[in-house]
């Protein structure tokens, strides 16, 4: 189940909540600058395409280009502020993009702006390095190598992963260990920065290479 596209490889952490509820620390996205190989759709046609499929949307609306971005914090910021204009708070936070409060049967609304967004900023061909597919498999096998076991080592316990395959369904919202140590911290009054010195969130740069 190949899903290769070229739109900025952010991982959202949605907070789904009722009325209330604590809010976890983002899911870092890597925005890594690095040209190389790329084996996405060609067209723009085949983008919205796989775009649609990636966001579950079975009949997407026309969108067209507002500007290509850089897979960087100015692109973030871009793809932020196209959906904080259509009602949804999203926010930079370190290195990727946070939604506070979203309910569950506000996500379809929500993926279909994301879809609307993604198709709006695509990211510029001389910027495309590894797929969103391919950037989330290494980044979750960062996380079940490197930065579970360097958490567990300080005492915060997480639970258990989902299977590959339902962590790329999610685009990586699924699990989120790093959320669950920022609500212990909170709770055990810990400083979650330091904890982040010692375990980083992000994958090393040589795992974000082509």
């Amino acid at each position: 189940m190949a899903r290769r596209t070229a739109y900025l490889t952010v991982v959202v952490a949605l907070l789904v909540t009722g009325c209330s509820g604590t809010e976890p620390p983002a899911a870092p996205s890597d925005p890594a600058v690095t040209p190389g190989e790329w084996d996405g759709p060609a067209t723009r046609e085949e983008y919205l395409t796989e775009l649609a499929e990636i966001h579950g949307i079975e009949d997407p609306p026309p969108v067209e280009i507002v500007q290509e971005i850089a897979q960087d914090d100015d692109g973030l910021r871009l793809v932020a502020e196209c959906l904080a204009g259509k009602g949804w708070p999203a926010r930079i936070d370190g290195d990727g993009l946070l939604i506070d409060g979203v309910r569950e049967e506000q996500q379809q609304d929500l993926a279909r702006d994301q879809y609307v967004c993604n198709a709006s900023y695509p990211v510029a061909e001389r910027y495309r390095s590894l797929s969103p597919e391919e950037h989330l498999a290494r980044w979750y096998a960062y996380l079940l190598e490197t930065y579970v076991p360097c958490v567990e080592a300080l005492g915060y316990d997480i639970s258990e992963p989902p299977s590959l395959e339902s962590f790329l369904a999610s685009q990586g919202a699924s699990w989120i260990p790093n959320a669950q140590v920022g609500e212990q911290a909170r709770a055990r009054g810990d400083d979650f920065r330091s904890v982040d010195e010692q375990c980083p969130q992000q994958m090393p740069a040589e795992m974000r290479e082509p």
